[in-house]
């Protein structure tokens, strides 16, 4: 059974005022959402991955006067791929930050997104063993993490991620297609961050499902198939990120606001917008006996329409 829903955080209108933390903290539970998805860029708490703590305890102390549960959403950007040993660094502060706000989630965008260098001409496409490489450090550094997220009671939640047309246009420059994409980018496979959490083997270490994502990512699988995919990695889903969009990668769109226009995307819509088959999705994992939170995720623009958006979130589930 959903343990509730919950609403992401508006990162760049709160822009480090925690006065207007306390504003969305309060429209939030006036909408009727029992949790809310706070990201660590909002507020101060983070410095050169440095956690300052009386900047996270004036924010503990916002958090607290409020009924809501939460989690914790880190930079998008944060990558344990990073050999340099600065992407740990940060994530420790982030795992420290989550804690300390009695969040009982951290999501984790995976980090095996492999075509930025390439696309920006800096390096060749990466070869196998390269690939193989980024996917072994990252496993062993989610290894090496998860005792200090089982000691803090905080679960990491790994996120699958979507594609790009960025991804396809340097893949078409380097002689490849669109259908090794997940060569490049494996962090669009549900199947293999399933492996990847069995591997790490820790009962703090899960997957995020982010919906959205898998929507656009489903073609490029495999097994094409959204549902059937859903349903065999449901054992190992531990959050979800819920929101819809119409499975058209970007195009022509320059512009988040022109993408609701054309319906292209990662647009981030209030649930029932869209094409996702969210219904079917809820059924899928509530089959498999799923616990965890429903965190609504959906662009500023929609903010002023919580109460719309918990109620409709509610009927689907309903």
């Amino acid at each position: 059974m959903i343990r509730g829903i919950g609403i992401n955080c508006d990162e760049d209108t709160i822009d480090g005022h925690v006065d207007r933390l306390a504003q969305a903290l309060d429209r939030a539970e006036q909408a009727g959402f029992d949790a809310y998805e706070f990201s660590i860029e909002a507020c101060n708490l983070i410095r050169g991955g440095r956690v300052i703590q009386d900047e996270v305890d004036r924010v503990k102390a916002v958090l607290s006067a409020h009924s809501l549960r939460y989690t914790v959403h880190p930079p998008c950007s944060l990558q344990l791929t990073d050999r340099s040993g600065w992407g740990r660094q940060v994530f420790l502060a982030c795992l420290d930050v989550t804690a300390q706000l009695h969040a009982d989630v951290m999501v984790y965008h995976s980090g095996q997104i492999a075509l930025r260098p390439a696309d920006q001409d800096t390096q060749p496409l990466p070869d196998a063993a390269a690939l193989q490489e980024m996917w072994r450090y990252e496993t062993a550094m989610l290894k090496e993490i998860a005792p200090e997220a089982e000691r803090r009671g905080v679960m990491i939640a790994v996120e699958n991620r979507d594609p790009h047309l960025w991804e396809l246009a340097a893949l078409h420059r380097h002689g490849k297609d669109g259908r090794d994409l997940m060569q490049y980018h494996q962090g669009m496979r549900l199947d293999l961050l399933v492996e990847q959490v069995k591997e790490v083997a820790s009962r703090n270490v899960g997957i995020c499902l982010d919906v959205g994502h898998a929507f656009l990512a489903a073609p490029y699988w495999p097994n094409g198939d959204f549902l059937s995919v859903i349903r065999q990695a449901a054992p190992w889903i531990r959050h979800v990120h819920f929101h819809d969009n119409f499975g058209r990668l970007d195009d022509w769109a320059e512009s988040l606001m022109e993408r609701l226009v054309f319906g292209e995307a990662d647009c981030h819509l209030p649930p029932g917008w869209g094409n996702i088959p969210l219904a079917q999705v809820l059924s899928t994992l509530n089959a498999a006996g799923y616990s965890g939170w429903l965190i609504t995720e959906v662009r500023p623009r929609y903010m002023d329409r919580l109460a719309e958006i918990a109620t409709n979130v509610r009927l689907l589930l309903s």
